[in-house]
């Protein structure tokens, strides 16, 4: 069995690389890390009381985009960009900052020293523990096209894949199709809301803040895996979320420390990647910061 690099879908739609979870920031080609991962750690002790706790957030979630959503929609935002929380999306930005290069960059770097045969392996890994929810958000999108796809991807790189830690199914031309509850939200017609950012979780938006919760509420794995198995998932995911980090370094430390604005620059960034992601056609290499001098 070859192990070899992802390949990127034809359609250019959701790549591996755009959607890999990121801790700290939500640059354009990264996609966010999911909060279940956090909420994993945090709350999986609770173990009998964990279908409570899911469903709990489950309805908090739909409440609050209840709340929301229908209000952050006004007629300012038809350039684009609604930021009615400017001010304190700013102050958690260069937080935001601050743990970027006090912890996540230099853990890239030292995560570098690795070999890149056995990163490739492991980032394999995380992704195909994505796949269990992609199917479910596909299967929810009335897309059964992609949920066939997605099943299909796990199935193999689970199997012939070794635990996923290799990708035939690109090979044989079964491309990586990731989606998220906030795209499965705007797919049912719900508006984005305003743009947040979030401590540690980066840019987001009212809709795909819910989106984030929710996708830990529906993830078929939580539902089969052991205490133990889940804190070597939340390592193997990390450790994927720091190898994003280092992969795209040259474009994160551009936009986060040599833009003009790196808040506007990022904000504008996301929504533009985000969008381009409902649509089917996101595009990373072409965001160019347009705050430079």
């Amino acid at each position: 069995m070859h192990f070899q690099p992802k390949v990127a879908t034809p359609r250019v739609e959701k790549s591996a690389r755009s959607r890999t979870n990121t801790l700290i920031i939500n640059s354009p080609p990264l996609t966010y890390l999911k909060i279940r991962y956090i909420i994993h750690y945090v709350f999986w002790d609770l173990d009998s009381n964990m279908v409570l706790v899911r469903t709990s957030l489950l309805s908090a979630a739909l409440l609050g985009l209840a709340g929301c959503v229908g209000g952050t929609q006004t007629s300012g935002q038809s350039d684009g960009i609604f930021d009615p929380f400017e001010s304190t999306n700013r102050r958690i930005h260069e937080f935001n900052r601050t743990i970027d290069k006090v912890i996540l960059s230099p853990a890239s770097e030292v995560y570098g020293i690795v070999p890149e045969e056995l990163r490739l392996l492991l980032d394999n890994a995380a992704t195909n523990l994505t796949e269990p929810t992609n199917f479910v958000n596909h299967v929810l999108q009335a897309d059964p096209e992609s949920a066939g796809v997605v099943l299909l991807r796990f199935a193999i790189n689970s199997t012939v894949g070794i635990a996923g830690l290799g990708d035939p199914a690109s090979e044989i031309g079964l491309f990586d199709r990731a989606t998220d509850f906030g795209e499965t939200l705007a797919a049912w017609g719900l508006p984005e809301g305003a743009y947040i950012e979030l401590p540690l979780l980066g840019a987001s938006t009212v809709r795909n803040t819910v989106g984030i919760v929710v996708d830990f509420a529906i993830d078929p794995l939580n539902y089969v895996i052991t205490e133990e198995q889940a804190y070597y998932l939340f390592a193997l995911r990390g450790l994927s979320i720091v190898g994003t980090r280092l992969e795209y370094a040259d474009l994160i430390n551009t936009l986060l420390y040599e833009s003009a604005d790196s808040y506007a620059a990022q904000r504008l960034a996301y929504l533009q990647n985000k969008r381009r992601a409902v649509a089917g056609e996101t595009v990373v290499e072409d965001l160019d910061d347009p705050f430079a001098q």
